[in-house]
């Protein structure tokens, strides 16, 4: 009996060293989190699923680089890698997109609330400004898909909505697919935007 309870012990620390010593799976090491994806990213690319004509100028393009002249300046992209802390002993991962939304007055005081389908007025006329939405993130175990934690209750088509997805590309930018509602000189469309990020700097 007392070999066998020797025998226990010593298997029992073999298996407990085993478990403490095993890496952590990619997507909960939050040091190599850290190093691949904290930080702050710019605008590559912008492009819509249809032609739009934002800017009215009579002529339509899928670039929405071209079409918004805002979007380079307002549209960036952070994402947040925290460790466990006092008071909070899970890691964290935050992500925050700020997009230039239309402020679209329509006379008698009206602004366009962003998801009313309106037919477009020449006497309309429109600003941006920026609006920013902030989620919890989750990564994939390859670590080339991004879930974004969307609100109970969020219209996918509203302005401040989480992206229906965000892919982690073989060159390490990042593909950020949302709906969106924008209003052109065809009126309001609702469009599928597929936007590239690259990271430039780690510094938050």
């Amino acid at each position: 009996m007392k070999y066998f309870f020797i025998s226990i012990l010593i298997l029992s620390q073999v298996f407990g060293c085993k478990s403490k010593d095993s890496p952590l799976p990619a997507n909960e090491n939050v040091d190599a989190l850290y190093q691949q994806f904290h930080g702050k990213y710019k605008i590559v690319s912008s492009v819509s699923s249809e032609p739009l004509d934002v800017n009215l100028d009579g002529v339509s393009s899928v670039d929405l680089l071209a079409e918004i002249e805002e979007l380079p300046d307002i549209s960036n992209l952070d994402i947040r890698i925290y460790g466990p802390s006092d008071s909070n002993p899970k890691p964290t991962f935050i992500f925050t997109q700020a997009w230039p939304e239309q402020s679209v007055r329509m006379g008698s005081g009206k602004v366009w609330d962003g998801i009313e389908i309106i037919s477009f007025n020449p006497a309309y006329n429109f600003a941006y400004n920026m609006k920013v939405v902030v989620r919890s993130l989750n990564f994939s175990e390859d670590l080339k898909q991004l879930t974004v934690t969307p609100d109970d209750s969020e219209d996918p088509f509203f302005r401040q909505s989480a992206p229906k997805s965000v892919a982690v590309k073989n060159d390490g930018t990042l593909s950020v697919i949302a709906n969106r509602r924008i209003y052109t000189s065809s009126g309001v469309r609702e469009v599928t935007v597929t936007t590239i990020y690259e990271r430039f700097t780690m510094s938050t």
